[in-house]
């Protein structure tokens, strides 16, 4: 989430005495859990790693900015859940709240690929730790 969206936020379930800076803190690191989590939980592939699942929401018109959403199914349960809120979190990027997803702005690229690896890259180091489809 870019930084004016969360002082948004931040101005709606503000705590006595909490400042920004403390809250911010506080959001990233409860996503990047929430991230590490997913990682461990999330469907295989053959190769043994987790999958995330992108959705193309919306591209602009002039080609510059797409919407992505970033989701992975639960090995367990089977559930689908989405990683929107803590991508933009943890990568600083904006949401779109109409199209719900990640707000992912270049071109000449796979900008879905993109996203996930640098989701992977906060998880666990390395990159290519998660796999990436879209659908």
């Amino acid at each position: 989430m870019s930084q004016s969206q969360l002082k948004k936020h931040f101005s709606l379930v503000r705590r006595e005495g909490q400042s920004f800076r403390e809250y911010y803190r506080q959001e990233r690191k409860r996503c990047a859990a929430q991230l590490s989590e997913a990682a461990k939980n999330a469907a295989k592939d053959r190769d043994g790693k987790p999958v995330f699942y992108t959705i193309l929401r919306h591209v602009s018109q002039s080609g510059m900015s797409r919407t992505i959403s970033v989701h992975y199914v639960e090995a367990a349960t089977g559930r689908i859940l989405h990683l929107n809120y803590v991508a933009s979190v943890l990568l600083d990027r904006s949401m779109d709240p109409r199209r719900d997803g990640v707000l992912c702005k270049g071109c000449g690229m796979d900008m879905g690929f993109d996203l996930v690896y640098a989701l992977s890259a906060r998880a666990t180091a390395d990159g290519y730790a998660i796999h990436h489809r879209w659908l």
